[in-house]
């Protein structure tokens, strides 16, 4: 199953048959499509469970993406000015990190699910576009691709919705 745009933003599912000892694991197989590039490792089986939680938890961050400064930084900048105000020590006070925190983890879209652990990936949002960027940890080479304001939201809530549990 698709839901979005491979060429976009898109998601791509398949459920396993559920197995009678684990029946709350909900086994199956995740990626995303950023820009046509698949995202997150589609082979192993995974809990869908698991990156259901992880999805609804950035999807509750919708409407909080909007960075207007950001959207006119290369994207390799807005990588590294979002991880090193997020994960970089750098003798901040309690408040500047809590401030930091709040301003920059609705653009960390990355689900951190074992299938989706070698990439980050980032939206940014103005009036009217965002910005979807994404870059394997560790690689130089970070990609981008333009979305319509809300876009990638909506693409996550169609995900959601589509699952048997209602992403509940």
């Amino acid at each position: 199953m698709l839901v979005g745009d491979r060429s976009r933003f898109g998601i791509e599912y398949e459920l396993d048959a559920v197995d009678p000892e684990r029946p709350d694991r909900l086994p199956g197989h995740l990626r995303w499509w950023c820009g046509g590039d698949p995202v997150g490792r589609y082979d192993p089986a995974i809990s869908i469970v698991a990156a259901a939680v992880a999805t609804d938890r950035i999807a509750a961050r919708a409407g909080r993406r909007r960075h207007p400064d950001l959207m006119a930084v290369p994207a390799a900048d807005v990588v590294r000015i979002v991880t090193d105000a997020l994960f970089t020590d750098n003798e901040r006070t309690e408040e500047q990190i809590d401030a930091d925190g709040r301003l920059y983890w609705p653009l960390f879209v990355g689900p951190r699910t074992e299938s989706f652990d070698p990439w980050d990936v980032f939206v940014v949002e103005d009036e009217t576009a965002a910005r979807l960027i994404w870059c394997r940890i560790g690689h130089p080479e970070v990609r981008e691709c333009a979305l319509r304001r809300g876009e990638f939201d909506a693409v996550l809530r169609m995900f959601l919705d589509g699952l048997p549990f209602g992403g509940q």
